[in-house]
């Protein structure tokens, strides 16, 4: 058996599915997956919290069922959060070099990264990454790791989210009520997206578009970085009521039809697609009526259309042509839906691919979709911060509650800074 770094736990606070996975990262590079659990949400909309001791008990499930699968109690997670209120903005610090000659060090590009990090935000807001994108030396090279070499002056460039600091404290809340602390909070665009591209995607440009039950994420990388976080608020489980009213039918019963008969475009049904019986509102009932998955992927296809409307006026305010030029990268559960990617691509005039989770190991028979890319990636992120914290030598930044405190205590007492991520690696 390969040596390999203490566990981890992370949870992805979805607002369908609640997922908990305990991994760990072997010296070659592998991530190994020693327990999962999962436990359909409930008290999540769009993301956030709406019913605190509902989310706490699809919490409670989730870690229940990782615990028994790996045998370990699990004392701590990795919260994967998402959400309308996640912003972002882009800004750079600077710092001059001290006049000894010395070159460039680990101390230099923290001053740097702190310099980046003071912004003016919403009081009602918290930091929750500041992510250095790329540095400058002199202002002239640019560089991704700068040390060692010799400058009067040091830039950086830093990409800063923002997070509402009373949706974190609620999902704070749900996780003490479930018995657990908090070890980190990210933004699922953020470890989602470094998941799901791949190769040179980061310089050529890519816009990973992460389609999840409550919200949509954007996550952009333009010169081999990221640009931008955003969350709409709208995602597959409008879909799913659409198809309710659309089909008079129950919510649940519509969420089969489009796991099971759904397309993104109604021109690709197969031809010989059967109709599909419907129980509409009477469950009691064998069959009410029936209905063409012709007209089930149209009622598919206009919502879809309305969310990649969403995302073309995201490019143009934001100025992401390059990384749509790069190509869209689909996540999340609407990621399965067939031919997704064919329509974006051609409703958005640029290359689209579903994301690979990518090589795992251990117990990946549900997580080999592109939805387990946030908790999948979530697990990445605390690793490679785990490994780099103390030496400060590029992979993160992990902030824990002092004092043995509860976490909820922490953040209720307005701690800006916790759960900061920093990455300086590309």
């Amino acid at each position: 058996m390969p040596n390999s770094t203490h566990a981890m736990v992370a949870l992805d606070l979805g607002s369908s599915v609640t997922t908990v996975a305990i991994g760990e990262r072997h010296d070659y590079g592998n991530l190994h997956i020693l327990g999962l659990g999962q436990a359909p949400s409930a008290g999540v909309e769009h993301g956030q919290i709406s019913h605190v001791a509902r989310a706490a008990e699809a919490i409670r499930q989730a870690l229940d069922q990782a615990e028994a699968s790996a045998g370990r109690e699990i004392l701590s997670v990795g919260l994967a959060i998402a959400g309308a209120h996640l912003q972002s903005m882009n800004n750079r610090g600077a710092v001059a070099m001290p006049s000894s000659g010395d070159p460039i060090r680990d101390a230099d590009l923290i001053r740097a990264i702190d310099s980046g990090r003071v912004v003016t935000i919403n009081p009602a807001d918290t930091l929750l990454h500041a992510i250095p994108r790329y540095y400058v030396v002199d202002s002239e090279r640019r560089s991704f790791d700068p040390r060692g070499q010799h400058a009067q002056r040091l830039d950086v460039s830093m990409h800063l989210v923002t997070a509402s600091l009373s949706a974190i404290q609620n999902a704070a809340h749900c996780l003490q009520i479930a018995g657990v602390d908090i070890e980190l909070i990210a933004a699922k665009p953020v470890v989602a997206g470094e998941r799901a591209v791949r190769g040179n995607e980061k310089e050529y440009g890519a816009l990973v578009v992460g389609l999840g039950a409550g919200t949509t994420t954007l996550t952009a990388y333009e010169d081999g970085a990221i640009s931008h976080t955003s969350c709409l608020p709208v995602g597959g489980g409008h879909i799913t009521r659409d198809l309710s009213v659309g089909l008079h039918c129950t919510a649940e019963e519509a969420e089969v039809i489009k796991r099971a008969h759904g397309y993104a475009i109604p021109q690709l049904v197969p031809h010989d697609a059967a109709q599909i019986d419907l129980r509409g509102f009477s469950p009691a009932s064998d069959s009410v009526g029936s209905v063409t998955p012709f007209y089930v992927s149209e009622i598919i296809q206009a919502r879809l259309i309305e969310v990649i409307s969403m995302i073309r006026n995201q490019v143009t305010e934001h100025q992401l042509q390059q990384a749509l030029a790069g190509g869209i990268v689909l996540t999340g559960g609407g990621a399965i839906l067939p031919d997704v990617d064919v329509l974006f691509s051609k409703a958005l005039n640029t290359p689209a691919r579903i994301a690979q989770v990518g090589d795992l190991y251990g117990l990946t028979d549900k997580l080999r979709h592109p939805d387990a890319l946030s908790v999948v990636g979530m697990l990445d992120w605390m690793l490679e911060s785990s490994n780099t914290v103390e030496s400060n030598s590029g992979g993160g930044w992990r902030s824990r509650a002092s004092g043995g405190g509860s976490v909820f205590s922490s953040l209720a007492s307005g701690v800006s800074n916790f759960a900061r991520a920093f990455s300086t690696s590309q």
